[in-house]
């Protein structure tokens, strides 16, 4: 008698099993079909997925980070020396002198004491 009372319902596993396709295909269309280009067609290269983007996003944060220690140093050196310094040496690939994007040393004016990215896509920073 309990057993007849705690009875499943017949087509309850077929819903549940329907239900998780349905949630893992909203995740698949999620993952790779809102991360293409408008426009892009089938057989052209898909868009970067997101943790790429997110790579991305770190790197130029990395970027404006590195580019706004070097200008507190040059204005520290100002304010000790009374002008610019007029050496900036960027020293070997790498480190806080170089676009961790593209690894291009990052470019110095000593007469503005202006120092900044020329990687593209790096102007605002």
């Amino acid at each position: 008698m309990i057993r007849a009372l705690i009875r499943r319902p017949a087509g309850f596993m077929l819903v549940e099993l329907l239900l998780v396709v349905a949630i893992i295909a909203l995740v698949v269309v999620a993952y790779y079909g809102l991360n293409r280009k408008a426009g892009e067609g089938d057989d052209e290269t898909m868009a970067r997925s997101t943790p790429a983007q997110a790579m991305d996003a770190a790197k130029k944060a990395e970027c404006a980070n590195n580019l706004h220690n070097l200008r507190l140093l040059i204005e520290s050196q100002r304010t000790i020396e009374g002008d610019y310094p007029q050496i900036f040496n960027p020293g070997k690939s790498g480190g806080m002198t170089h676009c961790p994007v593209s690894g291009k040393p990052y470019q110095y004016d000593p007469a503005t004491g202006r120092i900044w990215c020329t990687t593209p896509g790096h102007e605002s920073l």
